[in-house]
């Protein structure tokens, strides 16, 4: 054969090959990388959406691939109907504005229920009234500032969960101009109902997560228990590292921040308010992070011990069986410390000394 007809068979079938990949590579746009090693096999449903101004995601293990996503959109919607602040036609921003509000839903009444036990439990730490406080103080970085010529008395006065009548027909709020605003709870609330709707329909195994909340049920795909990232200290060194916690059957929330904090008299100092006092706290805790059976208690306390204090939460952890906490504080003159519930060290996927 002729050298050069030769080089033109070899070179048509290296174009003909080019364009063979171009065309495929061209109607991959567009589309998701498929995976087949594990969902179609265990029945692996997931979904995502928006709900309370963030992202949530449902994953669960359904042999009949059935799709939830539908059912609990609609139960998110109702949800926030009733107590969202992000839902301006929502019943507690109606409550806001007119102080009362007759026939209540069974929602709103459950959640301000569950929040005076909290209240409670907390000794007022957590009061889903203290709004107005939060429109007084501004944090940053270089500190805490109070607006100038504010009497921190009179806007104590519209805070206390205990100036809420509540009753099955009426919810009244006395005196005017108290505010209530469910943010710090109300993603746990939603967690546990949605775990509780997929275990009505047979669903053992499910993680839930809406922000930085999480619930979880039994196992993932894989047979192992579900996992979810957090920070922690690295002893040696006092700095921040990113591990891995399995859930057992158990919620996981986490409050306060290892950035976000100012310093005053050598001690970082969280950007905390305490309803009780109408100041920032100064405890000391920079971050809680709260491990429960449901997800509406670990959401609460959570917030509730950024306020109380790490001597406190160190405290509960030590007298309840039902919780765990990972705890990032310092003290003045020292640097930054970690507490660990004994409990929950062989869930963790690192060293704890």
């Amino acid at each position: 054969m002729n050298p050069n007809a030769r080089k033109n068979i070899i070179y048509s079938l290296v174009l003909f090959a080019m364009l063979l990949l171009v065309y495929a590579w061209r109607t991959r746009e567009g589309k998701p990388v498929i995976d087949t090693s594990a969902k179609s096999v265990t029945g692996k449903v997931s979904f995502s959406g928006k709900t309370m101004g963030t992202a949530f995601q449902v994953s669960y293990l359904d042999p009949s691939n059935r799709d939830f996503q539908p059912s609990i959109d609609s139960l998110l919607n109702v949800f926030n109907l009733s107590v969202s602040g992000y839902e301006p036609t929502s019943e507690v921003n109606r409550l806001n504005l007119k102080d009362t509000l007759i026939s209540p839903s069974k929602t709103l009444v459950s959640v301000l229920k569950e929040s005076n036990k909290m209240y409670d439990l907390t000794a007022a730490a957590l009061d889903p009234t203290r709004s107005p406080l939060e429109k007084i103080w501004s944090f940053s970085p270089s500190g805490v500032k109070l607006q100038d010529s504010t009497d921190v008395r009179i806007f104590l006065s519209l805070v206390g969960l205990k100036k809420v009548i509540i009753t099955d027909s009426l919810i009244r709020k006395s005196p005017p101009g108290i505010l209530l605003d469910f943010s710090g709870s109300a993603k746990g609330f939603a967690l546990d109902l949605i775990g509780e709707f997929l275990e009505a329909k047979g669903i053992k195994n499910f993680l839930i997560q809406i922000g930085g909340e999480n619930l979880a049920r039994g196992v993932n795909e894989k047979g192992e228990l579900w996992k979810i990232g957090l920070f922690h200290l690295v002893d040696s060194t006092q700095t921040k590292s990113e591990g891995i916690v399995a859930l057992q059957d158990q919620a996981i929330s986490t409050a306060g921040s290892l950035e976000q904090f100012y310093t005053r008299d050598s001690i970082r100092l969280s950007f905390t308010l305490d309803p009780r006092t109408g100041y920032p706290a100064t405890n000391g805790l920079l971050s809680a992070t709260v491990i429960g059976r449901d997800a509406k208690t670990a959401d609460a306390l959570a917030d509730a011990l950024m306020v109380m204090g790490w001597r406190e939460a160190i405290r509960m952890d030590s007298i309840r069986d039902d919780l765990q906490m990972l705890l990032i504080y310092n003290e003045k003159g020292g640097g930054l410390k970690q507490y660990i519930s004994p409990e929950l060290v062989r869930f963790l996927s690192f060293p704890v000394n």
